[in-house]
């Protein structure tokens, strides 16, 4: 179920595109991260780019950055076999609480920012 925020203008977006703005996400980082977040579960590579439609390559770049930025977590999972563990991923549990958290220190940095410039005006 797709969750949306309204904005003074009128225009409604989806919270997940908040995301893309706030991290400064491209489209199929975004992609990525509505699929994991709406999966219960954990994501191969493979089921990430089945899931999307998308090759197993253009996946590894975009999770890469969403590690990085602490959106999503790897896990992971023993085979069927003595061989390598499958890498999983799944987006992080309390997504929600950092992006609320972020968008707090944002407006909070912006308010002290826009008091500076009404003092010089």
């Amino acid at each position: 179920m797709e969750r949306k925020v309204k904005f003074p203008d009128g225009r409604e977006v989806d919270v997940l595109t908040i995301f893309k703005f706030v991290y400064g996400l491209s489209d199929s980082e975004l992609e990525i991260l509505k699929l994991l977040v709406n999966t219960k579960g954990k994501l191969s590579a493979e089921d990430i780019a089945s899931s999307l439609n998308i090759s197993r390559n253009t996946v590894t770049k975009p999770v890469n950055l969403l590690l990085s930025k602490g959106l999503v977590l790897r896990d992971k999972e023993k085979g069927k076999t003595n061989g390598r563990p499958r890498l999983v991923y799944f987006a992080t549990p309390d997504i929600y609480s950092k992006l609320l958290t972020d968008l707090q220190s944002i407006v909070n940095n912006s308010l002290k920012e826009i008091s500076k410039i009404r003092k010089n005006t």
